[in-house]
């Protein structure tokens, strides 16, 4: 999909991102699988299982 300089709708990350992978003993959710490029890895960890605060976001790759 590459850069947009418009941004991405919440439809557009919705389907890029693709299944996530939630480890809760880790407290981590990982995207392995996303579409926005061919090389990164998303992840992001949480503080409770309501997943109600993000701890920290990460681009690896």
């Amino acid at each position: 999909m590459g850069r947009n300089t418009g941004g991405y709708s919440k439809e557009d990350v919705k389907n890029n991102l693709g299944q996530a992978i939630i480890d809760y003993n880790q407290g981590t959710v990982t995207y392995c699988d996303q579409s926005f490029d061919d090389c990164h890895i998303f992840a992001f960890e949480f503080s409770n299982n309501t997943f109600e605060k993000l701890e920290h976001f990460s681009i690896d790759g």
